[in-house]
């Protein structure tokens, strides 16, 4: 008998450690009784569980890797925009103070809004600045903005860029990493409900051996509302509850 598991994958309903645990458990009961429940499993199943075991072993602390470095990236992309952010609205500032015309301070951006936590917002405020500069040297000098200042600006754009580049690439990686091991999690508790099945099937007048795939089936469910209250932060019990 040859059959394809379908799983899903979204969160588990059992953390991952119960999902270990039972499929552990499944699998000796799969190995213990082979020759009864062969024609009733799908072909390969068990072997695929054993894989599948090993592989969570390694999926669920890559999808904790995968969530840090996705919140540090987040993290260094924030210090570069507000880095950013304070030096357009301090070359502002600064060309207010000078009292200069208002289509110079209109061609440095005074007056208009940079949203701080604007990735597009911060970058074109900074490109607008250092293009103005860059065509007016000396009208930029004549305010007070020299090219350490410039300099600076510059720095701050490409840093934006590069932690925004890094960002993205974190931000997309992090939930496919995630659904691989929720697959892989759900593909175990699969293959659990059919060797349960299919013991109870087997052994339904043998009370004691019954009892046995019985209990793969039995304990409390993990509760999503349980998993949203954990305490933030703790990154790794985040991944490990699901």
């Amino acid at each position: 008998m040859t059959a394809t598991l379908i799983v899903k994958d979204t969160l588990p309903r059992k953390n991952f450690i119960a999902i270990t645990q039972l499929g552990l458990k499944a699998l000796n009961l799969a190995f213990t009784y082979a020759v009864a429940l062969g024609p009733r499993l799908p072909q390969g199943m068990v072997e695929d569980l054993s894989l599948d075991i090993e592989i969570l072993g390694e999926v669920v602390p890559s999808a904790i890797q995968a969530r840090s470095e996705s919140v540090a990236a987040t993290s260094t992309q924030d210090t570069a925009l507000a880095q950013g952010h304070t030096r357009v609205r301090q070359i502002r500032a600064a060309i207010r103070r000078t009292m200069a015309p208002e289509d110079v301070k209109r061609g440095y951006g005074v007056g208009r809004r940079a949203r701080k936590e604007s990735v597009a917002h911060v970058k074109a405020a900074i490109q607008q600045i250092l293009d103005r500069a860059k065509n007016n040297p000396a009208e930029a000098a004549s305010l007070g903005i020299v090219q350490k200042d410039l300099d600076n600006l510059a720095l701050s754009l490409a840093a934006i860029t590069d932690a925004d580049t890094v960002q993205e690439k974190k931000r997309a990686s992090a939930p496919l990493t995630t659904q691989e091991r929720n697959r892989v999690g759900n593909r175990i508790l699969a293959a659990v409900a059919r060797i349960e099945a299919a013991g109870r099937l087997e052994f339904a007048n043998d009370d004691t051996k019954r009892a046995s795939f019985e209990a793969l089936g039995a304990g409390p469910r993990m509760r999503r509302k349980a998993v949203a209250e954990e305490p933030a932060g703790d990154e790794e019990q985040a991944v490990m509850a699901g």
